[in-house]
């Protein structure tokens, strides 16, 4: 705790690209410096991440690049020791392997005093036995994760106790803001920029071209549906490694008529809203920040039952769900729907009743300081006794 007993608080991120994870880093320090600014001076490492630092030289939160190259990189190790120092840093929130490791080494590595270790995971993959054992047991006090799937398979993989894991929804929904309306010109400039006509349904995949995200089964799935009816258009906005191999799947399939592969898009949230419906089929997710975006914007899912995902669409309730990797289910799943108005409208205005009380900014704020202020407390008042 520094002279003004507010207590110091660092995030570290080695992640080098600027995706799910780091927005909500972005979003979950910006509340929680305007609103409980009272508690905490707040910093951030990150591994040159020039888009994570401009968004958070916006907000005024102090960060610092350090290089981190591999489990070994003893100057990264040092770098962050020397930070923790200077600073005199209480609690460490750690947000992939990389900076855990180094981090956490760190901060044991510095005897003077106990520096509180939370690792928030924000991915489902399967946990590895030694991995987890080495990095999760000894460098870390305490887990957040951003759903109870994430939970389950800590709990599952490497038999992390449940009393030392809290799940908090990452913060994406902010009640005070207006909401965004995108009006019917704005949609048609959007479908007429992707070359898709007024007589045409806009079916969209969106997210980056990786093997998790599932586009082989949509591109399947549509396969099938274009033998029954030819006014879909199946949208795919994203990059990634996966372009190349897409790509050629649809020429073989013979689907070129069908597919518009759009790229990168900035402002995501103008192509949600031009859709008619929205399509998740990853096969792991821990999960999915298009749906949550999705729903924000009232617009209708229909996803696989992989990892997290069925915490937010509940099948025939806030959407529909199809067995993972099952793309006969998605296309009949999508044709059943494409046509039902109503049961769209339906199961978007439950989706967003849902999403805007389990994401909404300042109750994830909240709960995290509380979380963060209940360890720091108990530290402190050994500290002193």
């Amino acid at each position: 705790m520094n002279k003004k007993n507010k207590f110091n608080i660092l995030h570290i991120d080695s992640f080098r690209n600027f995706g799910g994870a780091q927005n909500d880093i972005v979003i979950l320090l910006k509340f929680m410096k305007r609103y409980h600014g009272e508690y905490f001076d707040i910093y951030v490492i990150h591994n040159n991440n020039r888009k994570l630092k401009e968004e958070l030289d916006k907000i005024g939160i102090y960060n610092i690049s350090v290089k981190m190259t591999n489990f070994l990189d003893i100057f990264a190790l040092f770098k962050i020791r020397r930070f923790l120092k200077i600073y005199d840093i209480d609690l460490i929130n750690f947000h992939s392997s990389l900076d855990h490791f180094l981090g956490g080494v760190a901060a044991i590595s510095i005897f003077r005093k106990k520096i509180i270790k939370i690792l928030t995971r924000h991915v489902a993959y399967k946990v590895d036995f030694l991995k987890g054992f080495l990095i999760y047991r000894f460098l870390t006090d305490r887990f957040i994760v951003i759903s109870d799937f994430i939970k389950n398979r800590l709990i599952d993989d490497i038999g992390i106790d449940k009393s030392i894991i809290k799940t908090i929804y990452s913060p994406r929904i902010d009640k005070d803001e207006k909401e965004i309306f995108f009006y019917e010109s704005e949609k048609a400039d959007i479908r007429k920029e992707l070359g898709i006509n007024s007589g045409e349904k806009m079916v969209s995949l969106i997210g980056r071209l990786s093997g998790e995200k599932g586009h082989e089964i949509f591109i399947k799935a549509a396969e099938l549906i274009v033998k029954k009816r030819n006014d879909l258009k199946f949208v795919i906005i994203g990059e990634g490694e996966l372009y190349d191999y897409i790509i050629n799947l649809i020429r073989e399939r013979r689907l070129n008529d069908y597919f518009i592969l759009s790229g990168f898009k900035k402002n995501i949230k103008k192509f949600i809203a031009a859709s008619d419906l929205i399509i998740v089929p990853s096969g792991l997710e821990g999960m999915g920040s298009i749906i949550i975006e999705s729903c924000a914007l009232k617009k209708a899912v229909i996803a696989s039952d992989a990892g997290g995902i069925p915490e937010i669409i509940k099948n025939n309730e806030t959407g529909l769900l199809f067995k993972t990797g099952n793309f006969s289910e998605l296309a009949e799943k999508i044709m059943y729907l494409i046509d039902k108005y109503d049961l769209i409208e339906n199961f978007a205005l439950n989706c967003y009743n849902d999403v805007v009380k389990k994401f909404d900014v300042k109750t994830v704020t909240s709960e995290t300081v509380v979380f963060y202020l209940e360890l720091l407390k108990i530290e402190d008042f050994k500290n002193e006794n």
